[in-house]
Formats: C-alpha cells, sequence, structure tokens
C-alpha cells in the first residue's frame, strides 16, 4: 500500500525489516516443509521384532524351509475304474459330457429368462473400477489430505489489518485558579487508526509479526490547542513471542501434521484392504454362480432321469406295481421338480450378489439378465511356505501398516502431553520505530530518522500448583500407547490365525477333491451296475425301479459334494493370497488415487 508523501529511504527502511523477518522466518524452518518424519524409538522397534520372533518360533528356518506342496490321496477307485472312467463320467450330472439346456423359467417381468457370459477376470476388473463400497473408500484418503493441508496451513502467513474510527464529544471537569476557568467543560475530538501487517507461526513455536500502522488525532475543543494538529502518528514494529519450555520445538508444534499424514495413511491402507476384500468377495461370488449353474444341471437331471423310473412304474401299474409304489415314484419325482425350483432362485440371488459386487452398467442389479460364468473350476497344485505366508502377511497386510501407525499416533501424544507438563514461559520482545507530524507522509519520514524507537523485552510465566491435569493428560497417554503395542501384538497374532487358518483350507479342501471325486465315481459305478442289470433283468420289480431312485440321489449328493470341494478349493486360493497381503499383486493390481484437487462429482457412480 502506497502512502501519499512517503520516501524511498522509509520504504527501504521497513523492506529491511520486512527482509529480516522472512529471513528469521526461514531460518526457523517457517520456509521449509513442517512435516518431519516420526522415526519409531528402540522400544516399539523391539515390541514389533518381538512380536514377530514369537509367532514364527518354532518354524524353520529361512535357510533350511522348503516349500510344500498340496497333496491328494492315491485315487485308487478311479484307477480300479479307469477303463470304464469315460462311461462313469457320461452317467453322471453335470461332468461336461452333454450339452445342458437350463430351466431358468420366466424372468420377473413374464418374459422368458436370458443370460450373459462373465469371465472371471471381467467380474474382478469391474468390481475394482466400480464396486460402489470402494468408489466411496477411494475418496476418503483425498478428504484426509484437505486435513493434511489444513494442519500445514496453521504455518502459512496471515495478513491482518484493522481500522477504528472514534469520534469523542463529552463534558470535562474544568479546573479553576483564582476564580479562572482554565479549558472548557467539555472533550471532542476525532481519533483514526489503521493497522496492517502480517505474523507467521514457524515450527518451532516462534510467532513473528511485522505491522505498521498510522493513527490520526485532531482537537475540536476551543480554548486548548495541540501541535501538530491533526497529528499523524505512525509507527513500524518488528515483534516475536518464543515460547522456552511448554510449547517448544518442532515435534510439538508439528504434532498435528503427522495425526493428519497417519491418518490419510491409514485411510489409504484401509482402501488397500477393502480392494482385496472386495477381490475375494468377487472371486468367491464368481464360483458360489459357477456352484449355482451347476446345481440347477444336477437338480433338472434328477428330474430328468427321475421322470423316466415314474413312467414305467406308469406302464406297469396293470401288472405289479401298487398304487402306493406309483404314487411314491410320482412324489419322488415331484420332490425333484421342487430342488429345481430352489437351484434355479439360488442361482437368480447368486447372479444379483455378483452384480452388486462388480456394479458394471451392462449388468445393474436392476437387471433380469443372468450372469453365466465362463471359467470353470481348476485344482492346480499349490506350493507354500507357512514361514513365508505369515511373512509376507506381516508385510503387505493394511491391518499391520495400520496398528503401527497407530502406535505412531501414540508416541506423538505422548511427546505432546509430556511437553504440556512443563511450565508456560514466553518470553517476548518487541521493536516499534515512530513518527510524528501533522502529515501522514511526513510521519512515516520520520520514522526513517529513528529519534523514537521502542523496545520492549518480557517474559511470562504459568504453571498451575500440583499440575494435575497435564500429569493425567501424560499418564493417559503412555497408557493409549501402551494400548497401541498390544494392539499391534493383538494384530500379529489374528493375522497368523487367519493364515494359518486359509492355509489349512486350501490344504483340506484339496485333499477333499480327490475324495469327494472319488465318492462319485464310486457311485457313478453303483449305478451303472444297476443300469447293466436293468438291461439284463427280465423283469424291473418296483423295489429295483425304487434302489435305481436311490441310486439316482446317491449320485446326485456325490457331484454335489465334488463340485463344491473344488469351489472350497479356488475360494480358500483366494482368500489365503489375501490372508498374505498379496490378493492385488497376484492379478496385477494397482491402487489408483483420487487426485485430492479434482472436482468431487468427477468420481460420481456414472
Amino acid at each position: 500500500m502506497a502512502i501519499p508523501g512517503t520516501t524511498l529511504p522509509v520504504m527501504a527502511r521497513i523492506t529491511f525489516l520486512a527482509a529480516v523477518f522472512v529471513w528469521i522466518c526461514c531460518w526457523h524452518g517457517g520456509c521449509t516443509t513442517p512435516f518431519d518424519e516420526a522415526a519409531s524409538d528402540a522400544l516399539l522397534r523391539q515390541s514389533v521384532d518381538v512380536a514377530i520372533r514369537r509367532e514364527l518360533q518354532g518354524l524353520p528356518q529361512p535357510d533350511v524351509d522348503r516349500p510344500m506342496t498340496t497333496t491328494q490321496a492315491p485315487p485308487l477307485v478311479e484307477q480300479a475304474l479307469a477303463e470304464r472312467r469315460e462311461e462313469l463320467d457320461a452317467i453322471g450330472p453335470g461332468t461336461g459330457q452333454r450339452e445342458i439346456v437350463y430351466d431358468l423359467g420366466p424372468d420377473l417381468t413374464g418374459a422368458p429368462s436370458t443370460q450373459a457370459d462373465i469371465t472371471l477376470l471381467e467380474a474382478i476388473l469391474s468390481a475394482v473400477q466400480r464396486n460402489l463400497g470402494l468408489q466411496a473408500a477411494r475418496l476418503q484418503p483425498a478428504i484426509s489430505r484437505q486435513n493434511v493441508i489444513a494442519a500445514e496451513a496453521v504455518f502459512d502467513g496471515l495478513l491482518f489489518a484493522n481500522a477504528d474510527y472514534a469520534k469523542l464529544d463529552q463534558p470535562a471537569r474544568v479546573p479553576v485558579v483564582m476564580g479562572v476557568p482554565i479549558g472548557t467543560g467539555f472533550n471532542a475530538s476525532e481519533q483514526m487508526l489503521f493497522e496492517t501487517g502480517i505474523s507467521k507461526l514457524t515450527t518451532m513455536g516462534t510467532l513473528f509479526t511485522l505491522s505498521t500502522d498510522v493513527s490520526r488525532s485532531q482537537n475540536n475543543a476551543s480554548g486548548i490547542n495541540f501541535s501538530p494538529d491533526p497529528a499523524y502518528l505512525s509507527a513500524a514494529r518488528l515483534g516475536l513471542t518464543q515460547p522456552l519450555l511448554r510449547g517448544f520445538g518442532t515435534e510439538v508444534n508439528t504434532a498435528a501434521i503427522r495425526l493428519a499424514e497417519n491418518a490419510e495413511r491409514r485411510d489409504i491402507e484401509q482402501l488397500r484392504g477393502d480392494l482385496m476384500r472386495v477381490v475375494s468377495e468377487t472371486e468367491a461370488a464368481y464360483w458360489e454362480l459357477v456352484l449355482s449353474w451347476e446345481n440347477l444341471a444336477i437338480t433338472q437331471w434328477l428330474v430328468e432321469v427321475g421322470e423316466q423310473v415314474r413312467d414305467v412304474l406308469d406302464r406297469r401299474r396293470e401288472f405289479d406295481t401298487k398304487p402306493a409304489q406309483y404314487a411314491d415314484a410320482v412324489a419322488t419325482v415331484e420332490r425333484r421338480k421342487g430342488n429345481v425350483i430352489s437351484s434355479r432362485r439360488r442361482l437368480q440371488g447368486a447372479s444379483d450378489a455378483l452384480k452388486a459386487l462388480i456394479n458394471d452398467p451392462a449388468h445393474t442389479v436392476g437387471s433380469e439378465v443372468l450372469l453365466k460364468p465362463s471359467d470353470v473350476l481348476v485344482e492346480s497344485p499349490l506350493q507354500y511356505s507357512l514361514r513365508d505366508a505369515i511373512m509376507s502377511a506381516i508385510t503387505n497386510r493394511p491391518e499391520v501398516q495400520q496398528a503401527i501407525l497407530a502406535i505412531g499416533d501414540a508416541q506423538i501424544r505422548r511427546q505432546v502431553a509430556d511437553n504440556l507438563r512443563l511450565p508456560l514461559l514466553n518470553a517476548f520482545a518487541e521493536v516499534a520505530y515512530w513518527g510524528l507530524d501533522s502529515d501522514a507522509g511526513n510521519s512515516y519520514e520520520n520514522l526513517n530518522q529513528g529519534d523514537f524507537i521502542d523496545y520492549i523485552l518480557g517474559l511470562s510465566f504459568e504453571y498451575p500448583l500440583g499440575n494435575r491435569a497435564a500429569e493425567a493428560e501424560f499418564q493417559r497417554a503412555r497408557l493409549e500407547r501402551t494400548t497401541a503395542l498390544v494392539g499391534y501384538w493383538s494384530t500379529v497374532q489374528a493375522i497368523v490365525f487367519d493364515v494359518k487358518s486359509t492355509l489349512r483350507d486350501v490344504i483340506a479342501s484339496y485333499e477333499l477333491i480327490q475324495a469327494r471325486r472319488s465318492f462319485r465315481v464310486a457311485q457313478a459305478e453303483n449305478l451303472r451296475t444297476l443300469l447293466v442289470e436293468e438291461e439284463t433283468l427280465a423283469g424291473l420289480t418296483p423295489e429295483f425301479l425304487n434302489l435305481k431312485f436311490q441310486r439316482q440321489e446317491e449320485l446326485a449328493v456325490a457331484r454335489q459334494l465334488e463340485l463344491d470341494a473344488l469351489v472350497q478349493f479356488d475360494t480358500a486360493v483366494a482368500e489365503l493370497y489375501r490372508a498374505m497381503g498379496i490378493g492385488l499383486s497376484m492379478k496385477q493390481i494397482e491402487l489408483e488415487m483420487v487426485d485430492p484437487q479434482a472436482d468431487p462429482d468427477a468420481y460420481l457412480p456414472r
């Protein structure tokens, strides 16, 4: 702001003061990034190491640890029936030996149900990009980034300005000397004040203020003269306030920034965890949908072969079939038709569940198109090492990183609480140049002469007797820090439990596949033997046909158990990768962050 009549030397003096001010601010760290990375102390590192060593205790050391591979029991039944394996697979339902026409029934609009193929990769990519829960979680780190910026803004410079105007007209006592009144019975004056400047807080807690002000005073009372009148009183001030005990140091003054940074990191880790969870849930929902389609095929097959038996009994009603036997066959077929309806309903629910996860605009939840998986169930053996799996989980799981950040937060709060136990001892200093004249410009010109300079130094002290509140806050912070350390141990323990549980699921389900397959092949052989007898026997008794019903049911159950074991294995593998914290890297998925400065509406679901 230019002031009329101000000469260059005055502005040079003010510019010099401003330069000194800026240099001191930068020297104190005010021109650098106020955030300093908080390093874990020795106790934290020791606690982390002990927690990990405790969980790895008893496991083979890395130099002798050898990866293991999931195994299956020898397929003795399949080996014995190897010559008839193709024939046995053709007997059973849903083994890929024949084209299946699914009975999907009408959709909710009354039209025939339709289906759309989808691969596992398409489902996962759509879920990663479009899942509504992930879209909301993806915005949270950007929200936390604004909190970081707001915390850092405490150290930004502050421009301030004040303006006051006062017109006084007050009655006043008049002194009388020897019967002669001196002065007038009132005070009348006009006063105007304008002040402007900048202030800045540094990471050391120092508050610098550089300001200038000019006031105009004019006496309106008659009988009394002032010189100068009107009077312009100008000043240029440079002051600082420095905490010497409480509130001193970068660790205390940047605590809010570090806490905000940790909160942002936690939200990022939460997003990564949510992303891994959605990928795992999508894969599980995909295989569940595969199982639903297979179960529908199995129940349809049961109806088909059951109707054949029922029709045979119907043709024999005039010979040896009793009404009760025929009624039992009809009831069995009707029960199987009811199972088809139930399987169809589960298929529709599984399709909608996958739609909700992937949020594909081409296949919304409101759409009546049924999703049909294109990928088949796999049973490839898996190599694993318990030590490597645990170490991978401890290294990559978001929960571990969040627990470490919680310890960091507790440490920061403990440092702040420790500092707040100190007495309040602040030093303040100010230097002020003054100038007075009847003209504002000349008043500022007088500043340059340096005839009138104020120097102010001071200390302020404050300490509550007993200091109980600060001591209680410090003790609470220490307890919270210990709680955070215990929480880290608990998190590590829970993650190790999760890894071992999912790894056991993988091993057991892989073994179960072979056992269930052998069971299905054996049941297929039982039914094949019965079919051979059906062709060679001269007559078919109702008892024989009832046994055929039972063998069909047993084969269908065996096939369902085999498929269920396959789904359990594929789902368990996906869960193991999630438990190890590598669910994203295994599918080459990278975490994409929202630009904190972007238009939020750009991230609304389209």
